[in-house]
């Protein structure tokens, strides 16, 4: 992979994840009943998941302090080398239509799920970052056990520094220049927008009365992922990553 100059002169923090469960991360633009999976998880995401990190590790200031560190930075993952997903209807309890009754019925939810052979590499550009604030990523990462839905379990087993980004890893469509070859999968990725507003930390609080606007404070990205689909079935999909 190519990127544009100024990736090659970028210093990028890498962590390694071992998955532990299954993956799954509904995709923005599914529904409740429709649920297909992204294929990795988004620089939205995973930022949301360092700063749960630091709430476990220490309190809101930790937490407020990773945010500001991470918010405006880029993200790139490099997926396992093996995929699987498989494709399944699941029992989902949904509100009925007479909401004043207070009842949920049972329906059913179309629902994939990443099996994954391999690690995952997490890229954080970290370029001009003091090396104080590099050791508290460091010791976030580490304290990061799932990625996407609860129960896409992971394991945190190391980091190392870059001066250049390897081979392998997603490529934005806003990226000048990359080869192809072996990317053959495209899907929305989120991201946090408005990363100087002064109120962006309220907006990702789960707690807090402001919302988060599409487009606005959490942005869509098209990204190319490198994977090639090898095999196929009315039950699951088999890919495989960039050699």
């Amino acid at each position: 992979m190519e990127d544009a100059p100024a990736f090659e002169q970028a210093t990028w923090l890498l962590a390694y994840y071992l998955p532990v469960s299954l993956f799954s991360l509904r995709m923005s633009c599914s529904t409740n009943k429709g649920g297909k999976t992204l294929f990795v998880p988004t620089p939205y995401s995973f930022k949301l998941a360092m700063v749960d990190a630091a709430f476990r590790m220490g309190d809101e200031s930790l937490a407020r302090k990773v945010f500001d560190l991470v918010k405006a930075r880029e993200i790139r993952f490099k997926p396992p080398k093996h995929l699987v997903v498989q494709n399944t209807f699941i029992k989902i309890k949904q509100e009925a239509r007479d909401n004043a009754s207070g009842v949920y019925t049972s329906t059913i939810a179309y629902r994939e799920f990443c099996f994954f052979n391999g690690k995952l590499t997490a890229a954080i550009n970290i370029t001009d970052l003091e090396a104080e604030h590099r050791e508290i990523l460091c010791q976030v990462l580490a304290h990061i056990n799932y990625l996407g839905k609860r129960g896409s379990f992971w394991q945190f087993i190391g980091w190392d520094e870059h001066k250049a980004l390897p081979e392998g890893f997603t490529v934005p469509d806003t990226a000048k220049e990359f080869k192809i070859d072996g990317y053959g999968i495209v899907q929305q990725l989120d991201d946090i927008g408005e990363t100087d507003a002064k109120d962006i930390f309220d907006r990702i609080n789960t707690y807090s009365n402001k919302p988060i606007v599409l487009n606005k404070h959490r942005v869509i990205t098209y990204t190319f992922l490198p994977y090639t689909a090898r095999k196929s079935s009315r039950e699951y999909t088999y890919y495989e990553g960039k050699k």
